[in-house]
């Protein structure tokens, strides 16, 4: 274990050199203005990150992606289970890393790495700490002369047992681990309850570090959003036929969640992305589906967020791997094209 491990994390955030080698510097407002539509992509789930077959086509993939409008890919790694008894990241996974990273900044997306082991941190906070320490200090240091497309998401929907006095005291240390190589970079950080907007007001961002983006997930309603979903609660597992067919009260609901968003964002003097939103496929009607995913996109839209829709492909998905072909109401609802 490393020797900055001591108890869980002991850090000289004070009076660093940062060793980062001379590259152009972008705002967090910036970044965010270019992020555009966005699309969470090949994430940890995938086998290509255990090195096993994939129905993945990397090249092709994220010139489709690139092609149809998307100008950001949000992936979602697990890094915990390859990581070491020593903290480190086994050099094959990194490999695969650096191939994702490199396609997709060669189709001119920003990339942006999102350490997903949010189940694992929830059930234990002791070790998600040292294991989320041990991930930063490998990335950074591994990414510290990349291209400011790439950008850091330091952990997906914190929740459980990370509580916002936790995550809150986490946050200075953690961005601390990455400042000492990215003294610029620009980090996204998200509340506690899976990145939930009720929680915004409880985050506590560093406010001499202005190379934050703050995001949140949104999926109301939850039960038009997941019903049917086996993960979701049995409530929501057993539901069927909910509708969602933009009424003025269901546009209105999102307009009030979304101004509260723009609020905080205009009171912090921090920039938005809406990370994660999606209407799952199995008992939702693809017509209303698309329907709210235009009136949320359109809602981030208009207050100049930027968004990353869940998921590429899959049940959420906005192509069809069996097919390969685009989903097109769910990709219309997002980009406005046409055609298959």
């Amino acid at each position: 274990m490393r020797a900055w491990l001591a108890g869980l994390w002991i850090l000289a955030l004070a009076g660093f050199v940062a060793v980062t080698p001379a590259r152009a510097e972008i705002s967090a407002k910036a970044q965010v203005a270019a992020m555009g539509p966005g699309i969470n992509i090949l994430g940890g789930y995938d086998p290509y990150w255990r090195g096993e077959p994939t129905t993945f086509r990397l090249k092709e993939d994220f010139r489709l992606a690139r092609e149809a409008g998307f100008r950001t890919a949000r992936i979602a790694v697990f890094t915990f289970p390859f990581l070491s008894a020593e903290g480190r990241l086994d050099p094959a996974w990194l490999k695969r890393l650096d191939a994702v990273v490199a396609e997709a900044e060669a189709q001119g997306l920003t990339v942006i790495i999102d350490e997903h082991d949010f189940e694992a941190c929830a059930a234990d906070v002791d070790a998600c700490a040292v294991k989320l320490a041990n991930t930063w200090y490998e990335l950074s240091e591994r990414y510290q002369g990349a291209s400011d497309k790439v950008v850091f998401e330091l952990l997906n929907e914190p929740h459980g047992k990370i509580d916002s006095v936790i995550w809150n005291g986490w946050l200075p240390d953690l961005i601390g681990i990455v400042r000492k190589t990215n003294p610029t970079r620009n980090l996204i950080v998200g509340p506690v309850s899976w990145n939930s907007l009720a929680e915004l007001p409880n985050l506590k961002l560093p406010e001499a570090d202005r190379h934050l983006i703050a995001t949140f997930h949104y999926y109301s309603p939850f039960e038009f959003t997941h019903q049917g979903a086996n993960w979701a609660p049995p409530n929501v597992e057993k539901l069927s036929g909910v509708r969602w067919q933009g009424q003025p009260a269901e546009i209105a609901a999102i307009e009030a969640d979304f101004d509260k968003v723009s609020a905080w964002s205009q009171a912090q003097d921090r920039p938005i992305l809406l990370g994660e939103f999606g209407a799952y496929n199995l008992r939702g009607k693809l017509e209303d589906r698309a329907r709210w995913t235009k009136a949320v996109a359109d809602a981030a839209d208009r207050r100049s967020f930027a968004r990353a829709y869940w998921y590429w492909d899959g049940g959420f998905g906005v192509w069809d791997e069996q097919k390969r072909v685009w989903v097109a109401p769910i990709r219309d609802a997002l980009l406005g094209k046409s055609g298959s």
